[in-house]
């Protein structure tokens, strides 16, 4: 965005989104509603009488607002909001009070009066010659074209290693990203308007217990890092409904994927890491060394399958029994869970707790992950 509008087209774009709300916040004062917030730059709170009345009549529009309470709402404009929009909510506010008729004098040469002065920024910015070279459809494209031809990619070459770029997602998989029904829906759009939303999530979370063999599933966690600390919280908190608060430890092998042993710490577990052999397998017979000499605060072990190079490693089934004899739980990061869709699962080799990248199972986007669990009884 920063290189496709430069700096001049990201402050006409801030102008037209401040003029466009110091319009609508004149004409609503103007319609006898108080204004909350003196400064402001595309947000405003009025303070009303009746929160359900103007509610009832918004969404009549299919518009929606946002009800701190009662007596107050709050509107946020952006740079895809139109005059046409500005006069609807106008007359919403304006039918709320039983008038007829609305009106918005759109003056663009108006001052920012709603922002302060100390607050307008006066150096200037995105100076780098990149930001005002490619305002453009074709110039950015062509551009973005030769950012591409200088990295490596599954077009051209192999990529030794780093499962996220070991897949390519087809163009047909990603077109529907763009569709407005998925892209357009706001965060905080209410229960009764996401009814299909609510079908999609609920049906991928079924599919995906069905291929994990696990008992439930959250799609909360909204990157692989996240959930990797999601499911070591469903392990701690395991423990801690046994009453096993000493159970600190998690053994994770020197293969792991390096976010393994942060997300531990960060978890409040103490690492301990296990050897793997020449060929980069976890060496399970000091796992199981490490796993006694620990057994009474053992929590649980992160492993990857297949690895992080992309084995399955025959020993797993051994290993997970190794820990749960000790008192530990599996967490096992699906990083590579494609490889595993329609071959194994992690319930069938025994892990308790995995987290998949949705982004390389199902060729989404990248960024999305999910957790998976078996019911801790």
């Amino acid at each position: 965005m920063r290189l496709y509008h430069g700096a001049e087209g990201l402050t006409a774009i801030a102008k037209r989104i401040a003029l466009l709300t110091q319009t609508l916040a004149a004409e609503l004062q103007d319609n006898g509603f108080e204004l909350q917030n003196k400064n402001y730059f595309d947000t405003i709170t009025l303070r009303i009488n009746n929160a359900e009345k103007i509610r009832e009549i918004s969404e009549s529009h299919e518009m929606n607002f946002y009800f701190p309470s009662q007596n107050l709402v709050t509107i946020s404009l952006d740079e895809t909001t139109s005059r046409n929009d500005v006069l609807n909510i106008i007359s919403v506010f304006a039918s709320s009070e039983g008038i007829d008729t609305s009106v918005a004098t759109f003056d663009h040469e108006s001052d920012l009066e709603n922002i302060p002065g100390a607050l307008t920024r006066t150096s200037g910015f995105l100076l780098h010659p990149v930001f005002n070279m490619y305002h453009s459809e074709t110039e950015m494209m062509r551009y973005l074209k030769v950012l591409e031809n200088k990295d490596l990619s599954l077009t051209f070459s192999m990529i030794a290693l780093g499962s996220c770029t070991m897949k390519l997602n087809a163009a047909t998989e990603l077109i529907p990203v763009s569709w407005a029904h998925f892209s357009r829906i706001h965060p905080f759009a209410p229960q009764n308007q996401t009814a299909g939303y609510q079908y999609v999530i609920k049906d991928l979370e079924k599919l995906l217990c069905t291929i994990t063999g696990f008992a439930a599933c959250s799609l909360q966690p909204n990157s692989g890092a996240q959930g990797e600390f999601a499911g070591l919280l469903a392990i701690h908190r395991y423990h801690e409904s046994r009453s096993d608060t000493h159970r600190n430890i998690i053994l994770i092998p020197i293969s792991a994927h390096g976010t393994n042993p942060a997300s531990a710490v960060m978890a409040g577990f103490k690492v301990v890491a296990t050897k793997c052999d020449e060929e980069g397998n976890i060496d399970i017979d000091d796992l199981r060394l490490q796993a006694e000499k620990y057994k009474d605060s053992l929590a649980g072990l992160m492993v990857t399958y297949p690895s992080t190079h992309g084995v399955f490693e025959e020993g797993i089934r051994e290993i997970c029994k190794i820990v749960h004899d000790h008192g530990g739980l599996v967490y096992m990061d699906g990083a590579n869970m494609n490889a595993q869709a329609g071959f194994t699962s992690p319930g069938i080799i025994g892990a308790d707790v995995c987290h998949l990248n949705l982004h390389k199972t199902f060729a989404i986007p990248h960024g999305a992950a999910a957790r998976a669990w078996v019911p801790f009884v």
